[in-house]
């Protein structure tokens, strides 16, 4: 603090136009929002906040075993894909692929999220 009780100012520092948003009052208009409709406004976050969505209910869709062998690893352009451990559980879990995908749908329907257009295919792939 400088002899007169007011905080130092760095040299060459000039105070810049008002900012509006800085007023006193300025966000008591705006409503409180939940964290993930903020971040579904974000480039490229939907999908992410679906992928974790369906990564979180992928054991209770599929069960344990399965979910041991078969991981979601990405969302892309309406695809879904799942990595896969075993060949056999690749032919096995492409057969089940439309089943698998209406319980995600009925799944997340429950809790409010739409998942039908944004989760249109289902594709395994084999994977170490």
């Amino acid at each position: 603090m400088s002899a007169d009780g007011k905080p130092p100012r760095l040299p060459g520092w000039r105070p810049g136009p008002p900012r509006p948003e800085l007023a006193p009052g300025f966000w008591k208009s705006r409503r409180a929002r939940p964290v993930d409709e903020v971040l579904r406004g974000l480039p490229g976050m939907a999908d992410d906040l679906l992928l974790a969505r369906i990564d979180s209910v992928w054991e209770e869709l599929v069960g344990r075993e399965i979910a041991g062998l078969a991981k979601v690893e990405e969302l892309r352009a309406g695809e879904l894909l799942v990595k896969v451990a075993h060949p056999v559980w690749l032919a096995e879990l492409n057969a089940l692929a439309e089943e698998i995908r209406g319980r995600l749908h009925e799944r997340l329907a429950d809790e409010g999220t739409d998942t039908r257009a944004a989760v249109r295919r289902l594709r395994f792939i084999t994977g170490a």
